[in-house]
């Protein structure tokens, strides 16, 4: 099975990021977390630009508090 990231990893990568709080991982830890994920999962997916840039979304919402703080 080659799986892919998804919804599915997405979720769980933002579960596994809110785990973190308040010591959130940096973005290059989420993306190792997906490869991670993938590889655990049997799959030798490569991720696409397009998946970056959902894993840093991703990301910015789920530290989107840490933003909030050091604005104020």
């Amino acid at each position: 099975m080659n799986f892919e990231f998804s919804w599915y990893v997405s979720s769980q990568l933002q579960d596994w990021i809110v785990s973190k709080k308040p010591l959130y991982p940096n973005l290059e830890e989420c993306i190792s977390w997906v490869k991670d994920k993938l590889k655990r999962e049997g799959s030798s997916y490569e991720l696409t630009k397009e998946d970056l840039k959902d894993i840093e979304m991703a990301y910015e919402f789920q530290t989107s508090d840490i933003n909030e703080r050091s604005y104020n």
